[in-house]
């Protein structure tokens, strides 16, 4: 997959999770008790998962990319 396509489904999964999680703390019902508090809370998670999923597609972790201090166990 090339990178710019990569990148911009990243971008788009951030957004969708930010307007999500916005939706959720100022736009969803606040009527929602009882079991439905269950719902809002799995939809929150969504919004999280939907943040860090683009930003693991903009920033894939590549096996070359990692640092020598790290790969030997030394810290600085």
């Amino acid at each position: 997959m090339h990178d710019s396509l990569r990148r911009m489904i990243g971008a788009a999964g951030i957004l969708l999770g930010i307007a999500l999680a916005f939706w959720i703390f100022f736009g969803a019902p606040n009527g929602w008790s009882g079991d439905m508090r269950y719902v809002r809370f799995a939809i929150g998670l969504c919004a999280y998962g939907l943040i860090h999923g683009g930003v693991t597609w903009i920033f894939p972790d590549r096996p070359g990319d990692s640092e020598p201090s790290a790969r030997d166990g030394k810290t600085a």
